[in-house]
């Protein structure tokens, strides 16, 4: 019996850390999809960087030619050589600083961080204490009841007949 208990008491143990670790680990489930939003989100970033990039080089192909100079000056109010050209700075509240610093203070409440392996041991062993535990507990018990039986009946292998 103290083999089949050990043998249990292994057997829970591997399954539990495993099934532990493939969860909450560091290269867990809910790590994993973690990681496959930041992807999503650092690709989001990226592509919106490149758009942003090939725009700034589109304007500025724009006004490297006299056109595009004259079209960004009357879109300014300059309309007749001479004239001074006023731009006030505007704050706008969608700016992509704004934009971005507030993306990364909501990604950093929701992350997770992932157990280590001595926290997953400690609960794998915890779990596997508890449940070889029970089962020895009800093992013992109906044992107790076994026993009794076996004696009043007198030993069960004597009876047998296979010669029939």
């Amino acid at each position: 019996m103290a083999r089949k208990i050990l043998i249990l008491f292994v057997a829970l143990m591997l399954v539990s850390f495993s099934l532990i670790s493939s969860f909450l680990g560091e290269r867990g489930i809910i790590v994993n999809n973690q990681l496959k939003r930041q992807l999503k989100d650092n690709e989001y970033e990226l592509d919106r960087a490149d758009m942003e990039i090939e725009n700034l080089r589109l304007q500025d192909n724009e006004l490297s030619t006299e056109d595009g100079s004259r079209s960004t000056a009357m879109s300014f109010g300059y309309q007749v050589e001479g004239d001074d050209v006023h731009v006030f700075d505007t704050q706008d509240e969608t700016s992509p600083a704004a934009a971005r610093s507030g993306d990364g203070q909501e990604g950093e409440a929701g992350e997770f961080t992932p157990w280590g392996v001595p926290f997953i041991l400690l609960i794998s062993f915890c779990s596997s204490f508890i449940i070889t535990l029970i089962v020895w507990l009800f093992a013992k018990r109906k044992g107790n009841t076994d026993d009794s039986q076996q004696e009043e009946s007198g030993d069960i292998g004597d009876n047998l007949n296979f010669d029939r």
